[in-house]
């Protein structure tokens, strides 16, 4: 059988169950990564390097088992029907995605496909579907605690071994034509602001996993502990290659609650505080599926009235550029720029000072982040913000304002994190705002808002 295999969000050999499917049903197998025309909301420019760079490693690994991977930027509903008709492909295999993208591209590849191919969904890039996770009622959780009561009771070692395969390394197919490069797709910017990336990140599976062990042999046990602190090397900075499915999640998954049966009790929270992480990510993309037009809506309609923002552009701008005149702030964002990434505290703590302090809509911080962060994920990006910004029912409502110095107190006490990132010729000296009288405004809007619901 010709049959076709459409990389995704799973770009990995190990524990990819599709390509397992895939390389069993086949007599010829060619793989394919499309970007589409439109790419509003479907990959941000960091993570564009990200993926050029993954898809590098991913076409030379596939192509040691004898699959050729060829690249198209073109209308995806458009390429199936050509390439179906031309190269007679029977087959398309592909890992089912939750993302509302992607599913509305998926069903316009459905609409159109000849009745005689099929579209395959094997695996999917989440550990559970998000219909598989309901309350008592048959609804879906909308608050953090309970749905992550019911996710560790669901998930036990035969869904998350269903999620995972061996592949052998050996040859099954002769490699098929080649006809396009990874730089058909056009993921670079013409400006080489990203060249930077390269000294901070090194994208494909290999890469990934190495990552993972070293972060479990050194980091782990004392993740719980040491995770907040901005300074400290003590997160796993796997989220990039989670996003892209360099590394499965469900293998990922199944490795910790075996590290947490067989660990120190002293390290058992460590590892279950990590644990929990990953089912906050599941949770995000449970939630926006149940939601789907939350990435650029708030959640709670009434939180996107102009009485909540201000729409200040010169302010946006100085957040942006590192002006605020706070120090925490300032470095955070300067570490954005530097490494497109930055530590979950420090996320937090711009996010907030963002929507709350100088009153912006928190879809233009999420907008900015999008394009500017490697891992920039949908479902985990709308959540941080709306989570932050009090405008969905799993976060704080605006009785959560992150206060700049009394987080640089606690979680950068020696000022390690300022220092690295931003020296002391760039500091400056006068906050943009006051950090006191902009909290209690925020307060004062949230009330007003409550009050015209």
């Amino acid at each position: 059988m010709n049959n076709l295999i459409w990389f995704r969000n799973d770009l990995r050999i190990q524990n990819n169950i599709t390509l397992k499917k895939a390389i069993d049903c086949s007599s010829n197998l060619e793989a394919v990564y499309i970007i589409p025309k439109d790419t509003d909301w479907y990959i941000g420019e960091a993570a564009q390097w990200y993926l050029h760079k993954s898809l590098i490693s991913l076409e030379k690994d596939l192509l040691e088992i004898g699959i050729t991977l060829n690249f198209y930027r073109e209308d995806t509903a458009e390429f199936f029907k050509k390439k179906i008709d031309q190269d007679k492909i029977q087959r398309i295999f592909c890992t089912e995605s939750n993302n509302p993208i992607q599913l509305k591209i998926d069903q316009e590849v459905n609409k159109r496909l000849p009745k005689n191919c099929q579209l395959s969904y094997i695996g999917r890039d989440t550990i559970i579907s998000p219909e598989q996770i309901k309350t008592n009622d048959g609804g879906y959780y909308k608050v953090y605690t309970p749905f992550w009561n019911k996710f560790e009771q669901f998930v036990g070692q035969e869904i998350l071994e269903s999620q995972q395969c061996n592949i052998p390394l050996k040859k099954y197919f002769n490699s098929g034509e080649k006809n396009t490069n990874v730089l058909d797709l056009k993921l670079l910017p013409e400006k080489d602001w990203y060249k930077k990336f390269d000294k901070y990140w090194q994208p494909g599976e290999r890469n990934s996993l190495d990552n993972v062990d070293k972060f479990i042999q050194t980091n782990l046990f004392k993740y719980k502990d040491h995770r907040d602190f901005m300074s400290d090397d003590a997160t796993a900075k796997i989220s990039a290659a989670i996003n892209f499915g360099e590394i499965s999640t469900a293998a990922l998954y199944q490795r910790l609650t075996q590290e947490l049966y067989s660990a120190h009790e002293s390290c058992e929270l460590s590892i279950h505080t990590f644990i929990k992480q990953m089912a906050w990510r599941e949770f995000a993309k449970y939630t926006l599926f149940h939601n789907s037009d939350t990435y650029f809506k708030s959640a709670y309609s009434y939180c996107d009235s102009d009485v909540l923002w201000n729409g200040d552009d010169i302010l946006f701008e100085l957040w942006k550029t590192s002006k605020t005149g706070i120090p925490i702030i300032d470095s955070a964002m300067q570490q954005l720029r530097e490494e497109g990434w930055m530590h979950n505290r420090s996320r937090m703590i711009v996010a907030s000072f963002l929507t709350k302090n100088l009153g912006i809509h928190w879809l233009k911080g999420a907008t900015w982040f999008w394009d500017s962060l490697v891992d920039a994920d949908l479902a985990l990006n709308s959540m941080g913000w709306q989570w932050v910004a009090g405008t969905a029912p799993y976060s704080a409502q605006f009785s959560r304002i992150f206060n700049p110095t009394i987080q640089t107190q606690k979680y950068d006490k020696k000022g390690d994190y300022i220092n690295k990132y931003l020296p002391k010729q760039n500091i400056l000296t006068t906050p943009i705002v006051s950090i006191s009288d902009s909290a209690y405004a925020a307060k004062q809007r949230y009330k007003k808002i409550i009050s015209m619901k």
